[in-house]
């Protein structure tokens, strides 16, 4: 199915991020679905519709929950709303943050980096208020 509505475009690039944070190139993921490089590229610029199916396979392969191909949109009485592209890129760095930090096995460097990051949301917070 060709489509080209802003939920598409969204998922699909939702998709390509979620591919690219995990390391996997375009031609490895094509294999691991057994679709071709040019559909996944359909998949991932909106232009092809991601099934229900097709998500529930992908949200295994790289071990992603399928509400993150939704990050980046709120569900509000209107339906579904995108959020600004600040929002968006908050949640995007938000998960890279949380990501990242999972990472870090010394204890005393993760209260470190908690410590900062606390601090300066603090200052952050009394500069604007």
């Amino acid at each position: 199915m060709k489509t080209s509505n802003f939920i598409d475009r969204h998922v699909g690039a939702r998709l390509r991020f979620l591919r690219q944070s995990k390391g996997v190139s375009p031609d490895v993921l094509s294999r691991m679905l057994a679709i071709s490089a040019g559909r996944l590229d359909d998949l991932e610029e909106g232009r092809e519709r991601i099934s229900a199916d097709l998500m529930r396979v992908l949200s295994r392969v790289l071990r992603a929950p399928p509400s993150a191909f939704f990050d980046g949109f709120s569900v509000t009485a209107a339906g579904l709303v995108r959020l600004t592209d600040d929002d968006a890129g908050a949640a995007d760095d938000e998960e890279r943050l949380l990501r990242d930090f999972a990472r870090i096995r010394d204890h005393e460097t993760r209260q470190l980096v908690l410590t900062l990051v606390s601090s300066y949301a603090a200052f952050e917070g009394m500069a604007k208020g």
